[in-house]
């Protein structure tokens, strides 16, 4: 990665002038972006707003963005926007979302991967018939930035902690810490310490052993909410034991499109107003990582190219620039 200088446009009526105050990094999307691995096909869906380059390197990319606005009738009001790391920028009004004053700067950056793991949640309600709700058990698998927020959700929601399934250690003893985590167990002892069948298993690891875990999870017609992009890469696996008999199925979420069971209720802009209301919970703060300043970021996402733990939801800090 590198900073490179472009020139600001002028601020039209109806936009507004920002100094970015943090960036959020959102570690597996960007991860496979920088790697070069969205595959050709998907260089147009996977395209973000404000985006400048292409997919298939190079790229300027990143969404999600809060900052002051300093020009425009947003004037100082602090906002979040999709848009790529940049320290200065000019968006249109109707593409920022104003932060409450109960929402800190940096809290507003997880707006991204919370809006995604709503949207998961209402994707395993089912569109025309009685079933499973956020307060019925369910598992989720892998302890990143999404995976953790639909836990929050579901708790949320459902009104009780959520058990996780995490490998890392690091991100394991982070999980144990929040309140509505009910407890970390690894691969192996889902059977043992989460013995009851899950009729809903969400899957946030971005492997395929994780995809594994959450299929063996769950019993008789048991879902498996699948929100890891793989990008390039293939996953394998095992299909040939209780996946037909007990009738087990596989269901993509993406954020892009509403969830059939609240496409009669709501649209992207109500969607995010919901997200900014779970944001009132200085418990999330627990998820971000300390500040890495903008002038450091090419050696840091250099390292993350290479494989590096961080935190959940890294942060980037504009407060030298």
């Amino acid at each position: 990665g590198e900073i490179r200088e472009i020139e600001i446009r002028p601020c039209p009526a109806d936009h507004s002038r920002l100094a970015t105050v943090f960036t959020g990094v959102s570690v597996g999307t960007e991860r496979r972006v920088g790697r070069g691995e969205v595959p050709a096909d998907c260089t147009a869906p996977m395209a973000c707003r404000y985006m400048d380059g292409d997919l298939r390197l190079p790229v300027k990319y990143g969404y999600s963005l809060v900052g002051q606005a300093i020009e425009g009738k947003l004037a100082g009001k602090h906002v979040f926007v999709m848009h790529p790391h940049q320290d200065r920028v000019v968006v249109a009004d109707e593409d920022a979302t104003v932060l409450p004053a109960s929402v800190p700067p940096r809290r507003g950056v997880l707006i991204p991967n919370l809006e995604t793991a709503l949207n998961a949640v209402w994707d395993a309600a089912p569109l025309g018939r009685a079933g499973w709700t956020p307060g019925a058990p369910s598992l989720v698998v892998g302890g990143g930035a999404v995976g953790l927020l639909v836990a929050y959700v579901l708790a949320r929601r459902g009104g009780s902690p959520v058990p996780l399934v995490e490998v890392d250690e690091d991100r394991a003893r982070l999980a144990e810490e929040l309140p509505w985590v009910a407890s970390v167990v690894e691969p192996g002892d889902v059977a043992r310490r989460v013995p009851e069948e899950r009729q809903v298993a969400f899957h946030a690891s971005g492997s395929g052993r994780g995809l594994q875990c959450a299929l063996d999870a769950v019993g008789f017609e048991g879902r498996v909410i699948e929100l890891s992009w793989y990008g390039t890469r293939p996953v394998q696996l095992d299909l040939g034991a209780d996946f037909h008999y007990r009738r087990k199925t596989i269901e993509a979420s993406q954020v892009s499109s509403i969830a059939p069971s609240h496409r009669d209720t709501h649209d992207h802009r109500s969607r995010l107003d919901e997200v900014v209301r779970l944001l009132d919970d200085p418990a999330l703060d627990l998820l971000l990582g300390d500040p890495v300043p903008f002038a450091d970021m090419p050696a840091w996402m250099d390292a993350l190219y290479r494989g590096a733990q961080v935190a959940p939801l890294p942060l980037i800090d504009y407060s030298q620039t």
